[in-house]
């Protein structure tokens, strides 16, 4: 009947069309209106009866026929209607030509074709899928998808090909459209094809026969039509250039080609290149290089990348002739030779530094090379070298010096020449694998750290591999060679970490004491000939626990590895060779952690040492048949024999115990049910008030059990029973890995269903690896008649608990099935039997399920046998305990000793340990828990009795109102109930974390704990009266599958923490704003600073607050917040979950995004299985908002989220939906009142951060940017994408948070709900994301952390400031792509982007780690200290601290202990960073640092310019040469004993040690730059040659002296001169050497102090300064022509040329002597010579020119920082304030007062006293007020008065208008000129004087050292104070600016010898009492580094304070 009626609609419409009138607008209406045709039912008879009557004349009709012409549904009334416009009656008309079957209407194809030319898509698809039309693949034309490419229709072209099957689209339709929409300009069709149907961007569409037609080529396509944004297109997805494209249209390839160029923006440009270009013209398929594509940018390409085109030639230009190339790459092309320079002053490309010229037909390498001064890496790969550089005879080239890298593996090579690999003298890596050498090269003199040269023919290795690489060469690989012995050289490579030897014919290694490989962790040999002897081989087996002096010369076994290989050894292939046996030495490489021994058919036994590797997790046996290893413990894999192993290694036992724990409401029949499996006979309700009771029992294999391996099970069985009150307390007692029997009433039906509840949820959460079966008692109680039925029933209810209706298990229940269901009468003992039964073999059928690797049951797993006696260790110390009325727990010192005290205990790591308290745990004996925090993992209770009853004592506090009020007690009184128990003060916080651990109270404040018991059921008030009828509310609910154990409590706890700190902020408010407030209001704000709490800014006035034990209330003026649980039957499945409800008058709803964060981040922290899914796909936890203008119209009490069409319901909304809507929408639609959008700004406030600040949200207006790619500054987690952008102008950063969209187009019902769940899941994760980071940022208001400027929602994103160098990562990822810098040179000064904060290190791979530390209860800034040093990890090295596993594996070895390898700390160079980060890193978290104590010691500048330390042993002498090189020489013993150490202070390396010297003992030395000068005590001097690393072996020349030197000065040559040699002797006499090709012309001269004193200053022999002093210090003065040497305590000036005296100065009085001196440029510019004397320690400063007096110091302040003295101009020195300065002095000289003093030494002497502290002797050790009180300080500066003596004063400038006390030992005499008899002539009966007269020798002076315009003074207590005499207001003073300190200096003993050896490098020796010493190596900081790093503090300091201010 339907057909007769379309029929009689059709026959209507076509008259219709026939009777309308020829007006197109009317045609077009009148087919409108009767195109939807309804037939009235009462004509259908009518119309059936007329299609009837029609069909019975059998004419075949055409409505058409009779139809006029233009309206007929041809192809050309089609096209026309299209034509005019009229697309909806050419739709029409195709449908009419579809639904007549007959006449001429076209077909369908046509239709087709038609409707896709015009990109009439609503045709398209009414002919694909209603009228069933196919799109033919053959590529033509006239091809529908052809055409639509061809008009660029893409939607059109998305339809036709998706209505072909994917993988059925033929490749060449592909590409004809890709031809064809290339050449109409159809940019968005080409991506389209390209990008979603992977069409061919380089193939060709159309074919002659076999030859593609050029026109087809996409590219050419293009080119012809102009199109150059598709042909860009086009080449960045594989097309390329044919030759064709670049001759027929050859400008347009040109300007594509030119639109590559890039500048490059790794090269800073200067004034001689401006806008470097980066040309890459990779994978074009470019047949040539023509020189007008590149010649006018030719000098300013750095980079040229050609790789992967056609080229067989080269323009000769490239690359000889450009410039400023940097980088070439010519790879995979056809190049036989590149262009040939005709000489070498072509090649002009000197910056030249990489060249890649793999994969081509070079026989050779171009000879330019070798002229390449920067060059350096070169990678020839996979070419046809036969040499390496064929180099004409005369050539001279000097180039190659810098080459790093060389590749030229996979080549013909036969020999590499010497002449040119030994002159890379800076090679680190060399590849010449797969070649046909013969040899190796011989090594040579070069930094190389990798050497690859496998697959060749190699046969020996040089002998001197480990004389020149031994500290530097890593990785060795010589694989598949034909090496039959293996040299002992090779394993002295000391820095060798990787070792590659397979496919060789090795049968032997060298004896282990020739290994000096300690680095190395792979080593592989492999498939070579070990064990091919004829020796014994089963002797000796022991050989290696021997000492080395013992060990035979030849090992007897062919395979022996040293002890060396024990910590460091990780890797050991041995497969595929001839052993007999596994090498003994293997069983002890203690690291190992993979050993592969298949394929070596004589191993037929594994050594059980093997066991005790306890890192070895892969042992391949494969192919081996090993008899001492069981058959079904091998097929279990590697682990199980490794555990086999173990297990008989240590005498393991079988072990049959476990832990039965018996729970279960209390009054259920528990202890009598025992009492009847023990018995065996029935047993009366016992009623107990002990809530623990313990006994053993052991259950005999049952009748009807078949046989097992073990007969009989041992239970510890625990009853854990009691009063109701105690349930909180028992779960403390549940351990993993132990059988639960939860026992049950019957009798009490549903009802006691329902209270297993929450004791099945403990379980699961305490011990989720148990098993546990259930227990129905009282069998007896229900009637046999209904038994079955009512047993089955209660079974289902149970059931329905643990089980979802589809039969898999619950999540947050244990895995219980009706196997593990029984029922019993203890009064009948029905069922007992069967309870043994079940009891027996679920006992035995237990798996540690725990540890995925192991597969043994628990009953009958082989247990260590010192792990059984420490067991049976413990149980008598908790009897002895028991007896002795003694504290039942050990701390793990008491352990240790337990431990200690078995002879036979074979315990000795902390794995181990920790294994053995694991199974003491499972089996009963103790109860240990791993919590790290507060040191609860150091306890170990013995008794679980014992602590029930200690934990009573809280319990019991109900009825005590007045110690715990409102469920709240204080600290102190919860300390008092630990009277009596054992707990002392030392364990008490280990007590109170163990109450925390199981919410038995839990911290509330900083001295008040919650107990969760006390807090009652219900409100104890009427909450109804609060919740007020109100539109104003909102309300979210969280439906949870299961409500896990102790939620509640630490969700009340952590809200009253909350609470508490915000009433702590509103305090700080009220104190700071001094606005006084009613007591009865406090002001907080709903968001506290807790550790994962966000930061708002919502403050309401809080008038009350109620909580229960399942709730919380806040009620505020005009509103309301409550939380309480909700027990919905959600879907009619039990369920629980969390009702919110906030009200505001105001419609102020922040308050709801500070719940849900406090929620979601309680879940996360502490629940994150809530976070999964049930086994069907349903989220555990699922939020709900009820809408709330449904709330307002129809109130339930507990609405509940239903389906129903009713409008009076209330419609929930999911919080899914409400997601999605906000990721584009600020409304949502409810389905009850459509018209009425409900907004999500109140429905959702979290996700539009309405808690947050409203000058936080960014104006778009105000923000400029785009997402194009030149704005992308990188990408952040999760796919963010940071952009740069502009805000009001200032350049911002905008991290945009992006949201995926599904492509798919049609889905299905269920596809359509898992995609919204996807989409759902990723926008929460990205709201969440963007949440934590604004709200993070905006706490985080730091200096060192860029601001957050604001945030938006739409779109998702927030603005920085902006960071113009980029992030961390984006800089570890350069430095990784760039050549390696030294590290000490600060690269990470460019890290100054802002991820520097909790988010980013949350992704450093510590992550699993910190989660799993906070989880175990690791205290919050211990985890930060953690991730502080893995970025500091990040900062030292430049890497990512991944280590080369994957997650699991980083956070199994971070657990162990291992840390990211980094390297030695004279490596890194900074010291005292790596030492913080190892602190950081520590095992132990409470031994990692604090923030406040690593913060000021960040602020001392030692920290910074300390670069390493280096322990060196024990030498008797240690000389360091100033301004000669980094280099130090230690000598040691005497005669023929006698040897040197040279070390290299530049890399920390010892690189000559002990070389035999022998001869007598040195009295002193000096290094010079090509000879080395020794005095030796015997009065001789010999010269040695430093030439050519020549052995100080023989002299060149031997000099003979009248006396012992103890001084050598060299003065270089003058203009005149030659260069002196000084050498100042013991007696006070000076030899002069002339110095001719650095060696002592015959005819020295000598310089006699003894005649100088003598004859120019007429001294008497009796006077004391003519002592024999030795010369003990020398320094040329005044360009060299003066030198000054010291004698006593006396100066000798002598002119350097004549050597006549010049002068003699006295700055020391006897007995004092000089003992150093230096000169240094002052602040006028002159010259001063600093003196230092051994005796009154004090230094003085001389002017050179003058040999005037100007400053004085005395060195024995013991906190020296920033002393001052006053230093004098000298006169003849003309200063801009002379006159005032004169008027000053004669003010000064008005109270001078004459003295008169007499000393035997010194004779009568007058002195001039007054009271200017320029020149007066003032102690140190004063302060500035006392100085105000003594005298004038306009000297010094009238404004330096007021600074304080402390160690922060460090962080001020060093310009700071402030100073401290003076240390001026001045006296003024009557000239004005300072006279050292006058400093020093004081009595000796002076008080102040006798007060110092004695200097501890701590603080003794060593010597000076003048650095970079400071004084250096190393002190032998190991400090150095630095001075610098400083110029303020015209007056001069001598300042301590710092004092560098070595980090525990008192441990490297005393300060021998400091000196400045480079211009960057100060070294310090200090020696201990054994002789052994410490080099401590330090940056040569001056005045201006000073200065920086303290402003850098004070800048800092600033800003703190302004950003404080302005909160």
């Amino acid at each position: 009947m339907s057909q007769d009626v379309s029929h009689k609609a059709h026959f209507s419409i076509l008259q219709s069309v026939m009777m309308s009138s020829s007006n197109d607008t009317a045609d077009f209406k009148e087919m409108s209106s009767y195109w939807n045709v309804t037939t009235d039912p009462d004509d259908r008879a009518g119309i059936m009866e007329e299609q009837a009557g029609v069909s019975e004349m059998g004419a075949k009709q055409s409505a058409v026929g009779s139809v006029p012409l233009s309206h007929s549904p041809t192809l050309k009334n089609i096209q026309e209607a299209y034509t005019d416009g009229e697309d909806q009656r050419a739709r029409q008309l195709i449908r009419l030509s579809c639904e007549n079957s007959g006449g001429v209407a076209p077909d369908g194809l046509e239709l087709l074709c038609l409707a896709a030319q015009n990109g009439d898509l609503d045709s398209v698809r009414f002919l694909l899928q209603e009228a069933r039309v196919s799109v033919p693949q053959e590529p033509s034309e006239k091809n529908p998808a052809v055409l639509a490419a061809h008009h660029g229709h893409q939607t059109v072209v998305r339809e036709l090909l998706d209505s072909i099957p994917r993988p059925c689209v033929r490749k060449d339709l592909l590409n004809w459209m890709l031809a064809t929409a290339s050449q109409q300009g159809h940019l968005d069709v080409v991506k389209l094809l390209v990008q979603t149907y992977n069409a061919d961007a380089d193939g060709c569409a159309v074919h002659s026969g076999e030859f593609a037609i050029i026109t087809g080529l996409p590219l050419y396509a293009a080119a012809q039509g102009g199109n150059k944004e598709i042909a860009c297109f086009l080449l960045d997805n594989g097309a390329g250039f044919s030759s064709y494209t670049l001759m027929d249209h050859a400008d347009f390839s040109r300007q594509l080609l030119r639109e590559r160029h890039l500048q490059d923006r790794d090269t800073p440009a200067d004034a001689r290149l401006q806008q470097a270009v980066h040309v890459d013209w990779s994978g074009l398929k470019l047949s040539w290089l023509d020189l007008d594509w590149f010649m006018d940018v030719s000098s300013r390409i750095t980079v040229l990348d050609l790789s992967r085109n056609c080229l067989s030639s080269l323009p000769s230009v490239v690359p000889w002739g450009l410039i400023n190339l940097r980088s070439l790459d010519l790879s995979q092309n056809q190049l036989k030779e590149l262009p040939t320079p005709a000489s070498s002053q072509q090649i002009i490309c000197s910056r030249l530094q990489h060249v890649n010229v793999s994969e081509n037909e070079l026989e050779c390498l171009p000879l330019g090379l070798l002229h390449l001064k920067e060059l350096q890496r070169i990678s020839a790969a996979r070419n046809k070298l036969s040499c390496l550089f064929n180099i004409p005879d005369g050539t001279n080239w000097i180039g190659l010096r810098k080459l790093q890298g060389l590749d030229v593996s996979e080549n013909s090579l036969t020999d590499l020449p010497s002449s040119i690999l030994h002159c890379l003298k800076t090679l680190n890596s060399i590849n010449i694998s797969r070649n046909k050498l013969s040899r190796f090269p011989d090594p040579w003199a070069c930094p190389l750290k990798i050497c690859k040269a496998s697959n060749n023919q190699i046969e020996v290795l040089p002998d001197t591999i480990s004389i020149f690489w031994r500290t530097h060469l890593r990785e060795v690989d010589i694989s598949e060679n034909i090496l039959k012995e293996l040299p002992a050289y090779i394993f002295e490579l000391e820095a060798l970490v990787s070792l590659k030897l397979c496919g060789n014919q090795i049968s032997t290694l060298p004896a282990p004491n020739k290994w000096k490989c300690s680095c190395l962790r792979t080593l592989d040999l492999s498939r070579n000939q070990l064990g091919k002897t004829g020796e014994a081989t089963k002797t000796r087996k022991l050989a290696f626990f021997t000492t080395w002096h013992r060990r035979d010369p030849d090992p007897v076994c062919p395979v022996q590895f040293p002890v060396l290989l024990r910590d460091s050894l990780e890797v050991l292939y041995l497969n595929n060779n001839q052993l007999e046996s596994v090498p003994p030495s293997v069983c002890a490489l203690r690291n190992l952690s993979e050993l592969y021994l298949a394929s070596n058919p004589g191993i037929q036994e594994l050594p059980i040492e093997l066991g005790q590797l306890s890192n070895l997790w892969q042992l391949d046996i494969e192919d081996l048949n090993i008899s001492n290893i069981p058959a079904d413990v091998r097929k279990d894999g590697p682990a199980a024999v490794l555990a086999y192993l173990r297990a008989e290694l240590r005498g393991a036992e079988p072990c049959r115990l476990l832990k039965l724990m018996v729970v279960g409401p209390p009054r259920q029949g528990k202890s009598a049910l025992l009492e009847g499996l023990q018995t065996g006979k029935p047993s009366p309700f016992i009623n107990t008030d002990c809530s623990v009771h313990t006994s053993s029992w052991e259950l005999e294999r049952p009748v009807g059990v078949l046989k097992t391996a073990v007969d009989s099970v041992s239970f510890n069985v625990w009853d854990i029973g009691g009063p109701a009150s105690m349930s909180t307390v028992n779960q403390c007692f549940f351990t993993d890995k132990a059988l639960y029997m939860v026992i049950w009433n019957l009798a009490l039906g549903e009802e006691a269903v329902a209270n297993l509840q929450s004791w099945l949820l403990n379980i699961e959460a305490r011990a989720p690896n148990s098993a546990v079966i259930v227990v129905g008692t009282h069998l007896d109680l229900i009637d046999t008649k209904f038994r079955t039925e009512r047993v089955a029933t209660l079974r289902a209810y149970i059931l329905a608990l643990c089980r979802t209706p589809s039969g898999a298990r619950c999540s947050g229940y244990p895995d219980i099935t009706w196997k593990h269901l029984h029922e019993v009468s203890c009064k009948t003992l029905e069922g007992l039997d069967g309870l043994k039964r079940l009891l027996f073999q679920v006992s035995c059928s237990m798996k540690d399920i725990s540890n995925p690797a192991s597969c043994h049951k628990l009953v009958g797993r082989l247990i260590p046998k010192s792990y059984l006696i420490l067991q049976e260790a413990i149980k008598a110390e908790r009897v002895r305990r028991d007896e002795a009325d003694e504290v039942q727990y050990l701390t793990d010192s008491e352990l240790e000793q337990i431990i200690e005290q078995s002879p036979a205990s074979d315990i000795k790591d902390y794995e181990d340990l920790q294994t053995a308290i694991s199974f003491l745990m499972e089996t009963g004996s103790v109860l240990h828990f791993s919590d790290t925090s507060h040191g609860l993992c150091k306890l170990y209770f013995l008794d679980a009795v014992w602590l029930s009853e200690c934990l009573e004592r809280i319990i019991n506090l109900r009825g005590s109102r007045s110690v715990a009020r409102n469920g709240v007690i204080k600290a102190e009184d919860l300390r008092m109930l630990l009277v009596g128990t054992g707990f002392t003060p030392q364990t008490e916080e280990q007590y109170f974390q163990f109450l925390a651990k199981f919410e038995i109270a839990l911290p509330v404040a900083s001295s008040s704990y919650l107990l969760p018991h006390l807090l009652p059921p219900k409100p104890a008030l009427d909450i109804h009266g609060f919740r007020q009828q109100s539109n104003n509310s909102i309300q979210r609910h969280f439906k949870m599958s299961f409500v896990p154990a102790g939620f509640w409590e630490r969700f009340i706890a952590r809200m009253l923490i909350s609470l508490n700190q915000m009433d702590l902020q509103a305090f700080e408010t009220k104190k700071n704003t001094k606005n006084h407030r009613n007591r009865s209001t406090v002001i907080y704000s709903f968001a506290g600073n807790q550790q994962r709490n966000r930061c708002s800014t919502f403050r309401v006035r809080r008038s009350q607050t109620i909580y229960w034990k399942e709730g919380l209330l806040v009620t505020f003026d005009g509103g309301y917040l409550s939380v309480e649980s909700s027990d919905l039957n959600w879907k009619k499945k039990k369920s629980g979950g969390i009702k919110i409800i906030c009200q505001s008058e105001t419609r102020d709803f922040s308050a709801m995004a500070f719940i849900t964060d406090h929620v979601n981040a309680l879940i996360e922290q502490w629940f994150p299985a809530l976070t999964g899914s049930e086994s069907d796909g349903s989220r555990l936890i699922e939020q709900f908002a009820p809408c709330p203008f449904c709330s307002s119209v129809s109130r339930l009490p507990d609405p509940l989220p239903q389906s129903s069409l009713s409008q009076s319901v209330v419609h929930y909304f999911n919080m899914e939906d409400c997601v999605l809507a906000a990721v584009d929408k600020e409304h949502i639609t409810c389905p009850n009142h459509p018209k009425q959008p409900v907004p999500l700004q109140e429905l959702v406030p979290e996700l539009f951060m309405t808690d947050f600040p409203s000058r936080l949200f960014l104006l778009k207006s105000d923000l400029e940017w785009t997402e194009d790619e030149a704005d992308i500054l990188g990408q952040g987690g999760s796919g963010t994408i940071i952009y740069r952008a502009k805000y009001r102008g200032h350049p911002v950063a905008i991290k945009r948070f992006h949201f995926k969209k599904c492509k798919q187009q049609s889905l299905n019902s269920s596809t359509d709900t898992m995609i919204k769940h996807l989409q759902s899941m990723d926008a929460s994760r990205s709201f969440s994301e963007f949440r934590q980071e604004s709200s993070m940022l905006h706490s985080l208001q730091h200096p060192c952390i860029v601001a957050l400027v604001g945030i938006s929602i739409h779109p998702l994103c927030f603005a920085l400031q902006l960071a113009p160098l980029g992030s961390l990562n984006t800089v570890l990822e350069e430095r990784a792509k760039g050549p390696k810098t030294k590290l000490d040179r600060g690269w990470w000064a460019k890290a100054k982007y802002t991820k520097l904060y909790i988010i980013e290190v949350a992704m450093t791979p510590d992550h699993h780690y910190t989660r799993l530390l906070l989880n175990e209860g690791c205290g919050v800034f211990q985890v930060d200290m953690f991730s502080y040093g893995m970025v500091l990890y990040e900062l030292l090295s430049g890497r990512r601290p991944c280590m080369g596993q994957h997650q699991l594996q980083i956070a199994k070895k971070l657990s162990k202990g291992v840390r990211p390898m980094l390297g030695a700390p004279e490596e890194v160079q900074f010291h005292c960073l790596q030492a913080l980060m190892l602190e950081c890193w520590d095992t132990k978290p409470e031994k990692r640092p604090l923030a406040a104590p690593l913060m000021r010691q960040m602020q001392e500048p030692s920290f910074a310019c300390l670069r390493y330390l280096l322990s060196c042993q024990d030498h008797s002498q240690l000389f360091l040469s100033s301004l000669q090189g980094h280099s130090a020489i230690f000598w040691d013993g005497d005669q023929d004993q006698r040897n040197y150490s040279v070390v290299n202070l530049a890399k920390g390396q010892v690189e000559v040690k002990r070389m035999p010297c022998p001869g007598t003992r040195l009295s002193c030395q000096m290094k010079m730059e090509n000879t080395l000068w020794t005095a030796t005590e015997e009065q001789e001097v010999l010269i040695y040659s430093l030439k050519e690393m020549c052995p100080l072996n023989q002299p060149q020349k031997l000099l003979s002296c009248p006396a012992v030197v103890t001084c050598l000065f060299l003065l270089p040559a003058g203009k005149e001169s030659l260069p002196q040699v000084f050498a100042g002797m013991s007696d006070g006499l000076m030899a002069v050497y002339s110095l001719v090709d650095d060696m002592p012309e015959e005819n020295e001269r000598y310089v006699c102090s003894h005649s100088i004193n003598k004859h120019l200053l007429n001294m008497t022999d009796s006077d004391p300064r003519q002592r024999p002093y030795a010369v003990r210090c020398i320094v040329a003065v005044r360009s060299g022509s003066e030198i000054w040497y010291s004698n006593g305590p006396g100066v000798i000036i002598i002119d350097s040329f004549t050597l006549q005296p010049v002068h003699r100065l006295d700055p020391y009085l006897p007995p004092a002597c000089l003992v150093s001196m230096a000169s240094s440029l002052s602040c006028w510019n002159e010259e001063a010579v600093w003196c230092l004397d051994n005796h009154t320690n004090t230094l003085l400063m001389y002017h050179a020119a003058s040999y005037q007096v100007c400053a004085s110091y005395n060195c024995s302040d013991a906190n020296p920082l920033r002393d001052v003295f006053p230093v004098q101009r000298p006169s003849g020195i003309v200063s801009p304030d002379e006159s005032e300065i004169a008027n000053s002095r004669k003010q000064s000289l008005d109270s001078v007062r004459v003295t008169v003093t007499h000393s035997e030494d010194a004779g009568t002497q007058i002195l001039c006293q007054q009271d200017s502290l320029d020149y007066c002797s003032v102690s140190s050790g004063f302060s500035s007020e006392m100085l105000d009180q003594i005298g004038d300080l306009e000297q010094a500066g009238s404004a330096n008065a007021n600074m304080e003596r402390s160690n922060s004063a460090g962080l001020s400038s060093l310009t700071s208008s402030s100073s401290l006390p003076l240390s001026a030992d001045f006296e003024e005499v009557e000239d004005g000129k300072l006279s050292p008899d006058v400093l020093l002539s004081r009595s000796g009966t002076d008080p102040e004087l006798e007060d110092h007269s004695y200097t501890p020798l701590h603080l003794k002076a060593l010597n000076i050292i003048p650095v970079n315009s400071t004084i250096w003074v190393p002190r032998r207590g190991g400090d150095i104070m630095v001075l610098e005499v400083q110029d303020q207001a015209g007056s001069l003073r001598g300042r301590v600016i710092g004092v560098l300190t070595v980090p525990g200096v008192q441990e490297f003993g005393t300060l021998a010898e400091a000196a400045l050896v480079a211009k960057d490098t100060v070294v310090c020796g200090f020696r201990k009492e054994n002789m052994a010493w410490c080099l401590a190596v330090w940056r040569s900081w001056g005045a201006r580094e000073l200065e920086l790093f303290y402003r850098g503090y004070e800048e800092l300091g600033r800003l703190e304070s302004s950003l404080r201010k302005r909160r």
